[in-house]
């Protein structure tokens, strides 16, 4: 019990005085694994064995397709396509933006992928029509937090990685609460534009609507390939996601012409240092977690739950608040890879349905991904709109609270999670 107190709470005091967290989960893990006898060939193996799993080739794929669908005017087509069906709605920009959001959520697994994805593109008109600068920084960010809800999910593909869950059923399980979370962000958007008596943009017509679908579709098929794919059996998520990234390079390139190959090498090379990035943080957070899992920190937590309760609601809601303040701290890559392996066994143990408990992981992590002090995706289109953070938080928190529903609606409601994969993996 000791060595695992010891273990988090290096790791927590390194962060508490801005230690990088790469080097504070290094840190952490390699001192306790001395204490504890192991030398340090053992550390590098389980930086080796972190990462050294199959389901994580998607990982790369994804980026690289999203990278792909961002350089080749492929998101524009996402565009035209959700202002051609939602733009007349009050708040029509905004329902675009979330729209968009969650069109390109099924392709690059990425929160800040989809949170920076449409932001030249719809930040001019939405400020022409009204919209605070405040509130476009806020409204991206937190459609961003779609993208690893809606599948694919980097963050998915983790989880089932160290958990042994089938990632084919934790797509299917983000499907319906990511729609859910998509459609409380566009109400943010109607009370916004109410409020502020934001123009309606004009109604395009069903000719006009049926051309731009004709021109968006080889855009909306990028989303369909992955998950349709998955969802049949034709591939898996990794097979999807090279079969999204040869899509994508052959349409950015012949049909809508945004992509040239000299544009390549520097498109490879954003996926590549993205793609090392998560997987160096991947294979220091395994350490870390290995060390604390080899000296039962999760029978530690989960004997601590017992002791004062037996209800399996309030454990589940006492970890999900636990992983709301950890994400304000944390980079939710590492927060899930250092804690699903502490974290499933308590679920597990008091009886919580394992898919329900590793999607409920998946939304806190990225809701908090939007909260300060760090709140990175709040932090990168705040930078990007050139306004200051704490300025975006007034126009932040409705959308928060919508999220926060949905999210407790998962966590008292567990088919929202749990009959798409049933009905579709078994």
């Amino acid at each position: 019990m000791g060595l695992a107190l010891l273990c988090f709470g290096i790791f927590l005091f390194l962060l508490v005085f801005a230690v990088p967290l790469g080097h504070a989960m290094a840190a952490a893990g390699v001192i306790v694994m001395a204490a504890d006898g192991i030398n340090a060939m053992g550390a590098v193996q389980r930086i080796f064995a972190g990462i050294n799993s199959i389901s994580l080739i998607a990982v790369p794929f994804f980026i690289l397709s999203g990278l792909l669908m961002e350089g080749g005017n492929i998101s524009k087509g996402i565009v035209d396509f959700a202002r051609a069906f939602f733009g007349h709605i009050r708040g029509g920009l905004g329902h675009v933006c979330v729209v968009s959001c969650m069109i390109f959520a099924a392709v690059s697994g990425s929160a800040m992928a989809t949170a920076l994805a449409f932001s030249n593109l719809l930040s001019p008109a939405m400020k022409e029509d009204g919209y605070e600068t405040e509130f476009i920084a806020g409204l991206q960010a937190c459609g961003g937090t779609l993208g690893p809800i809606i599948p694919p999910s980097i963050l998915m593909i983790m989880y089932s990685s160290y958990a042994g869950i089938s990632v084919a059923s934790l797509f299917m399980a983000g499907i319906i609460p990511g729609l859910l979370m998509g459609v409380g962000l566009m109400v943010c958007c109607y009370r916004y534009a109410k409020r502020r008596n934001i123009p309606l943009l004009p109604k395009i017509t069903g000719k006009e609507r049926m051309k731009i679908v004709g021109k968006s579709i080889w855009a909306l098929l990028m989303p369909v390939i992955i998950i349709g794919g998955t969802m049949a059996g034709f591939c898996s998520p990794s097979e999807a996601g090279m079969v999204a990234c040869l899509y994508g390079l052959v349409v950015g390139m012949v049909v809508y012409k945004g992509l040239r190959f000299r544009d390549l090498p520097k498109l490879f090379g954003r996926a590549a240092i993205t793609s090392s990035t998560v997987l160096i943080l991947m294979g220091l957070a395994n350490m870390m977690g290995y060390m604390l899992a080899r000296l039962n920190f999760a029978s530690i937590i989960a004997d601590f739950f017992s002791s004062f309760t037996d209800s399996a609601i309030l454990v589940f809601l006492i970890i999900v608040v636990f992983l709301l303040l950890l994400g304000m701290v944390m980079e939710s890559n590492a927060a899930t890879v250092i804690f699903a392996p502490v974290l499933y066994p308590i679920a597990n143990a008091f009886g919580i349905d394992a898919i329900q408990f590793a999607l409920v992981v998946v939304i806190c992590e990225c809701i908090a991904q939007i909260t300060p002090p760090v709140g990175a995706l709040l932090s990168a289109t705040a930078s990007i709109q050139g306004v200051p953070l704490q300025s975006t938080i007034k126009h932040v928190i409705p959308m928060l609270v919508a999220q926060c529903i949905v999210l407790l609606l998962v966590v008292f409601i567990p088919p929202l999670s749990t009959w798409l994969p049933s009905v579709l993996v078994g």
